[in-house]
């Protein structure tokens, strides 16, 4: 992976704090929304159909993370591997990835779309990683055997704190190296097959315009344009593109995936301001039980929310992050 300032390693030191509380939407964001609000389309960025249009269309997931990882060797095959990564032991989260596939270099890569809320991101990443590393090791085979696990962000918005890179890339590297020595040598990389971690965000991507990648700009274009002169047109140049966008309005008909879309960023407006209120309650009492009980809270009234309105249990869990025992004690 070369060091260019698309895949330049940021790396945070213990007095540095990049998290804000919740995505951003920018100028840009809000104007690619009103694009797809006008044309009666759910969004390419909507956890949904994200999901579907990639599951349904390998060929261009293998396209975005050849664009993203710019491998030495370009991936020519994916396998798409189960998204549930059962706990390790009982009393351990359980988690669904929203994708989960195998490169044919062995390669092991999570991409996950976010669109909304973004509370403890980099934990979630790490966990996240650390998670697919456990369950590559099988009993009885050498540690040489772990592939490299990679853990992809594509954010929608504004996450980090400070601007500059839109796409930042975290490994594994030794710290205690003194300026001078890493000027000569470069960073100095524990393994290869180190686990990373790459944070993706759309909206400072589409605002600098190419000049940070020019070749995630056409993903750019489709993901977040500006004006529908701007989707026909990435639409038009571009063959894959233009399947994309034909499967983008037959999903968009579906009333049922319709309204599933509708009920996740109905429960993410509805967690963001509950969790303002809570992180407001927890500064003024000083506790963090206050933090705590908002998400609690938050939680409880979405799970509520979403089955009133017919969706199944299963469907619920998936867009909380919960277990099916975890749900049954939000609905007792």
């Amino acid at each position: 992976m070369t060091s260019d300032n698309l895949n330049e390693k940021t790396r945070a030191t213990a007095d540095t704090t990049f998290q804000i509380p919740h995505i951003t939407p920018t100028a840009a964001v809000q104007r690619a929304l009103a694009v797809f609000d006008s044309l009666g389309l759910i969004r390419p960025t909507a956890d949904l159909l994200f999901k579907k249009l990639m599951t349904d269309s390998p060929d261009a997931l293998l396209d975005l993370l050849n664009r993203i990882l710019k491998p030495a060797r370009p991936f020519v095959e994916l396998e798409f591997l189960n998204t549930e990564v059962a706990p390790d032991a009982d009393g351990e989260k359980a988690i669904r990835l929203d994708l989960l596939v195998r490169a044919d270099d062995g390669k092991v890569v999570d991409i996950e779309i976010q669109s909304g809320g973004a509370a403890e991101l980099e934990q979630r990443a790490v966990f996240y990683v650390s998670r697919l590393v456990s369950e590559s090791v099988l009993a009885g085979r050498r540690y040489e055997s772990l592939p490299e696990c990679i853990v992809i962000f594509i954010i929608e918005g504004e996450y980090f704190r400070e601007k500059g890179l839109a796409h930042r890339a975290f490994e594994y590297c030794q710290t205690n190296v003194d300026e001078a020595a890493r000027a000569e040598r470069g960073q100095m990389r524990l393994h290869p097959a180190a686990p990373k971690l790459h944070f993706i965000e759309l909206g400072k991507l589409v605002s600098s315009s190419s000049k940070e990648d020019p070749i995630l700009q056409r993903w750019v274009d489709f993901m977040l344009p500006q004006s529908v002169a701007d989707w026909e047109r990435v639409a038009g140049e571009f063959a894959m593109f233009s399947e994309l966008k034909k499967k983008v309005e037959r999903y968009s008909a579906d009333d049922k995936l319709a309204m599933q879309q509708r009920a996740i960023d109905e429960a993410r407006v509805a967690h963001a301001l509950e969790m303002g209120g809570a992180l407001r309650r927890g500064r003024e009492e000083g506790i963090a039980e206050g933090i705590q009980q908002g998400i609690e809270r938050a939680n409880i009234a979405n799970a509520r929310a979403m089955i009133a309105k017919g969706l199944d249990k299963e469907f619920v869990c998936s867009v909380l992050q919960v277990t099916p025992e975890e749900l049954e004690r939000m609905l007792a």
